[in-house]
């Protein structure tokens, strides 16, 4: 009987500590989970700054007469959207666009409604660069170093 209580009080012990250990290795990883956990990254605003690419037909340029200014106007953790809007010799066009930051809360891709895709980085709280591409016909691609205004 003795050997008995003495294997009831071992097991109970050891489920006590293993409903313990599993309690507590599973919190920390849960809460470090980078889809469930919130981006603290903010991109609401308005951004602008200068670029450089190439066109196929152009060449390269630093698009002197260009002016482009982003507008983030909604955010929802990782995911955001807004319009671009492009300033060229007195012509103004703008065009919706929604993005994503990556699982790790620096990388970013951006989808133009008009055609065309970003990819890019957060650089720091108030900069950002997106490497603009379009293909087909004419090709593009461009560098573009935004700033928070």
């Amino acid at each position: 009987m003795k050997s008995l209580l003495i294997s009831f009080i071992i097991i109970a012990f050891a489920f006590a500590c293993g409903c313990a250990l599993q309690s507590t290795t599973q919190a920390p990883a849960a809460a470090m989970d980078p889809v469930t956990s919130p981006v603290t990254a903010d991109l609401l605003g308005n951004w602008t700054g200068p670029m450089q690419g190439y066109d196929e037909g152009r060449g390269f340029s630093d698009y002197p007469d260009l002016k482009v200014l982003i507008n983030i106007s909604e955010q929802k953790g990782r995911i955001f959207t807004g319009t671009i809007v492009f300033v060229a010799n007195g012509t103004t066009k703008i065009s919706g666009f929604a993005g994503a930051i990556g699982r790790d809360g620096r990388s970013l891709t951006i989808a133009e409604k008009d055609g065309g895709y970003c990819t890019g980085e957060i650089v720091g709280t108030d900069e950002i660069e997106l490497v603009y591409m379009q293909d087909g016909s004419p090709y593009s691609i461009a560098i573009d170093s935004f700033r928070r205004t």
